[in-house]
């Protein structure tokens, strides 16, 4: 039931995966930590796959790393301006533990892109100038954050009648979905 939605959402976000002029490219996720202070950040959709796992990368010595391990519950919003569409999604975080796996993706981003992971200072840390940003040689701080959804809300806003359907994850691992008052 409403499945067409769903899929419909999907596509937006693989497309939002290969293409960086995508609506769905860019996404904002929101993480608390345990004060418990809403913190929002945009990001980048690095991945989605067919379990409908996203992935972002991220510093390890980040706010958003420190959120998710005080508490891994985040929420993503997506807006396709053309479209009118927005797609929210709560979902559980967890960072990438299999060395080799960061490896492998870490020799595949480009070298002007490692500049993000490899500051001798960390992220949000407070400096007089643009210019006294340090690099480091031999070591990095990248990461890789997948993010397993359990609620998916997709909103089409179009006339005479938008369309909010909510989709929850059940025990068995599908779909269940029931559409909203907008």
């Amino acid at each position: 039931m409403n499945e067409q939605y769903l899929e419909m959402a999907r596509d937006e976000l693989k497309a939002g995966v290969k293409s960086a002029s995508h609506p769905f490219h860019y996404f904002t996720l929101a993480t608390t930590g345990i004060n418990e202070v809403p913190r929002l950040r945009t990001v980048v959709l690095r991945d989605f796959d067919k379990d409908m796992t996203l992935t972002l990368y991220t510093d390890k010595r980040s706010r958003k790393v420190t959120h998710i391990k005080e508490h891994n519950k985040v929420c993503l919003l997506f807006y396709h301006p053309d479209k009118l569409l927005q797609l929210k999604i709560d979902g559980v975080a967890y960072l990438e533990t299999n060395q080799k796996k960061l490896d492998k993706i870490w020799s595949k981003i480009d070298k002007p892109a490692r500049k993000d992971y490899i500051t001798v200072k960390g992220p949000g840390t407070k400096i007089e100038h643009l210019e006294h940003i340090e690099y480091l040689d031999t070591s990095q701080h990248f990461s890789v954050m997948r993010i397993d959804p359990y609620k998916i809300e997709y909103l089409k806003l179009k006339r005479p009648n938008h369309i909010r359907v909510q989709y929850a994850l059940n025990e068995r691992g599908g779909w269940d979905s029931s559409f909203l008052v907008p």
